[in-house]
C-alpha cells in the first residue's frame, strides 16, 4: 500500500494506492471521511492516476488555500468535486485511447474477413439458427 499525507488548513488527510481483489483501489480521505475512491483493473492505469491525484492535490492547495472558517462538510465535498472532474477527464482519456485501438482491430478483422470470403472454395452461407434440441 502506497500513503501520502496532506495538510489541509487544520485537517489531516491522506492519499493512498492498494491492490484490492484482482485490481487497484486509489483513493483519498479527508479528516477520516473517504471522499474520493476509484477502482482499476491495470497497475499501470492506477499509478498514472495517482500521480495525476497527487498533483491535483497540491494544486488545489495552491489554487484554493483551506479557508480556516470553512464548514468541514464544505470543505470536503469541494475537493470530491474537484479530484472527480479531473477522474472523469482521465477516463475519458484513457476510455478514448481503448475505443480507438478498438475500432482499428475491428476494421483490420473486417478487411480479413472479406479477403476470406472471397477465396472460400464453396460459397454456402452458415447461419446460426435458433431451434430447441
Amino acid at each position: 500500500m502506497t500513503t501520502r499525507t496532506y495538510k489541509f488548513g487544520k485537517f489531516n488527510c491522506k492519499a493512498y494506492k492498494k491492490p484490492c481483489g484482482k485490481g487497484f483501489e486509489v483513493g483519498f480521505t479527508f479528516a477520516g471521511d473517504q471522499i474520493f475512491v476509484g477502482n482499476f483493473i491495470h497497475s499501470k492505469e492506477a499509478t498514472a492516476w495517482w500521480t495525476l491525484m497527487n498533483n491535483e492535490v497540491r494544486k488545489c492547495h495552491r489554487k484554493f488555500m483551506a479557508a480556516p472558517l470553512a464548514p468541514r462538510t464544505w470543505t470536503s465535498k469541494f475537493l470530491a468535486n474537484c479530484f472527480y472532474k479531473a477522474y472523469y477527464s482521465y477516463l475519458d482519456r484513457e476510455f478514448s485511447k481503448y475505443h480507438r485501438g478498438f475500432t482499428q482491430a475491428v476494421k483490420q478483422d473486417e478487411r480479413k474477413l472479406l479477403h476470406f470470403k472471397k477465396t472460400w472454395a464453396y460459397h454456402k452461407t452458415h447461419m446460426a439458427h435458433r431451434k430447441a434440441a
